[in-house]
């Protein structure tokens, strides 16, 4: 009899433990969707991956993407490939303004938000793919007219808010 009561008393002690784990994950959980669906989150990789090489680490390499309501902007390394012959102002992938085709779809069983977009800069087209993970971890591959493909992997946080 004892040894059912212990059994119960464990039983009812990892359930309460497993409920609580899940309430204390939610609202990290909800948060980065949140950032997604307002539009307002920056995003600093720390790995940057070309398609012909070795993953490159990107500490004290300033890069960023940023999303604050409809404008996109990017400040990003290139390390690749130019697939025409034509000079570019900058090595890097960069770009600022309103994107085509934005749209933005949460994975329950993934706990991710995934963002696509298309947008141009000085004769250059860009497909991105941008993935949030509620553990604010974030993905981005970026598709070029004109480049290789490069992926990043880094953080995503909020924008600060105005003053």
């Amino acid at each position: 009899m004892k040894t059912l009561i212990a059994l119960a008393l464990t039983s009812i002690f990892f359930i309460s433990c497993s409920g609580t784990k899940d309430a204390l994950n939610q609202p990290m959980e909800s948060e980065v969707k949140q950032w997604a669906v307002d539009k307002q989150f920056t995003i600093e990789n720390e790995w940057a991956q070309p398609l012909r090489g070795n993953q490159i680490n990107l500490i004290d390499t300033p890069n960023f993407l940023t999303v604050e309501n409809d404008t996109v902007s990017a400040a990003l390394p290139f390390y690749g490939v130019r697939q025409t012959g034509t000079t570019l102002n900058s090595g890097g992938i960069e770009f600022e303004g309103i994107p085509k085709n934005y749209q933005m779809i949460y994975n329950q069983k993934k706990k991710s938000s995934t963002i696509k977009f298309d947008i141009s800069e000085k004769g250059e087209n860009y497909q991105v793919t941008i993935i949030l993970y509620d553990s604010k971890n974030s993905s981005i591959s970026v598709n070029s007219s004109q480049r290789d493909i490069m992926r990043y992997q880094g953080t995503v946080e909020a924008l600060p808010e105005e003053k």
